[in-house]
């Protein structure tokens, strides 16, 4: 893995950044714009003050609009219109990105370049596994992918909290639905779904001391074909640190929090798995029939073979491999309430009522001073 755009110097990496074409260079996100949207409510808040204070300040018995009044309702929209004029400065200034995580995104930019992955982030994730859900609610950013595999970061969008670094890869064929949980990665959170309790199994020592298998009822067996020998001495020295998720013909790792992809760590890290583990379980999975599919079945397939044999022009449809239903997916629990998925609503929902009540003050003060001008001259 070519990782010399991590370490390159600052000049000579802006310079292969400006020789891309403008589709191909980076799109680096600024800082937060929560700043600019609490300065923008505060200038709401004193737009309405100004125009109740000016509504305040009208003579209405007398039908007339004391100078005074005037003079600081000027006053008050000429300050209003500098302090909306610097929030308008402040917000671009928020749009830049720090000069540091410039530089940081172009020197995972490159390093995806030379290595021919693609650079394509998704709002949504592109793989089922215990980390995207199901229904696949995860952000995925950075993702760098090439044909069958991908790697990057993934932000659950349902639990406001939970990142990960991951590496997902095809297989050849399904499997069934395995699940290692690496004892140096930590226990999963407690809003995951987890596997249940009792269907972990034991492959012996040392293996157990670092991971907790789950395997379907009845596929006990069945993870320790996959399982080998070669294959858990494979996860051992290359993937202690992650927990290891198979799920149909889809193969997941991955560890808590995202990883700094401007350093050579997580790129090293992915190129081990890559080159010693990936390839032991992509074997396994070219090689493994669930025999409880009719058509699977040792007997069954040799008769098939036979009947071929027997049969002038006969042509052998090799039919696809399937996971019996027992086997697809593990039996899950919720370990908890999913308070995270509280908080971010609640967040939102009172971010949401507090920009309305500001809306609503600000139309309040105008309507308010058009109420004090209509007693005053017309009503």
């Amino acid at each position: 893995m070519d990782l010399r755009w991590l370490t390159a110097d600052e000049r000579e990496l802006e310079a292969a950044i400006e020789n891309l074409d403008d589709d191909e260079r980076p799109d680096v996100p600024g800082r937060s714009f929560v700043p600019a949207a609490i300065a923008y409510i505060v200038l709401l808040v004193y737009f309405g003050v100004a125009w109740l204070a000016f509504a305040d300040s009208l003579d209405v018995d007398g039908g007339r609009v004391p100078a005074g009044a005037i003079i600081g309702l000027v006053v008050n929209m000429l300050i209003f219109v500098g302090l909306w004029y610097a929030a308008l400065r402040f917000s671009r200034w928020l749009d830049k990105p720090p000069r540091e995580a410039e530089l940081r995104a172009w020197r995972e930019h490159m390093t995806g370049m030379v290595n021919d992955v693609d650079i394509e982030p998704v709002g949504r994730a592109t793989f089922v596994s215990v980390i995207s859900g199901e229904r696949r609610t995860a952000r995925c950013d950075p993702r760098y992918s090439a044909p069958g595999v991908e790697f990057g970061n993934l932000a659950s969008r349902t639990h406001s909290y939970l990142e990960w670094c991951y590496l997902a890869t095809e297989l050849p064929a399904p499997l069934p639905h395995l699940f290692l949980e690496s004892a140096a990665a930590g226990p999963l959170p407690r809003e995951l779904a987890a596997a249940d309790i009792g269907q972990a199994m034991s492959v012996g020592q040392p293996f157990d001391r670092h991971f907790t298998l789950y395997a379907p009822t009845g596929y006990e067996h069945d993870a320790l074909y996959v399982l080998t020998p070669a294959v858990m001495a494979a996860l051992l020295d290359h993937a202690t640190d992650v927990h290891v998720e198979i799920i149909g013909d889809t193969l997941v790792f991955f560890a808590p929090g995202p990883a700094d992809f401007g350093t050579p760590e997580p790129w090293e890290a992915v190129d081990a798995l890559w080159m010693n583990a990936v390839p032991l379980l992509v074997t396994r999975a070219q090689r493994y029939r669930d025999e409880r599919v009719p058509d699977q079945a040792l007997s069954r397939r040799i008769l098939t073979f036979q009947e071929a044999l027997a049969t002038p022009g006969y042509t052998w449809d090799k039919a696809q491999r399937r996971i019996a239903p027992g086997g697809k997916r593990l039996e899950r629990r919720k370990r908890g309430p999913r308070w995270s998925i509280a908080r971010k609503h609640g967040f939102e929902a009172a971010a949401l009522v507090v920009a309305q009540g500001v809306i609503v003050f600000a139309l309040f003060g105008i309507g308010r001073a058009a109420l004090q001008l209509y007693r005053a001259f017309i009503g």
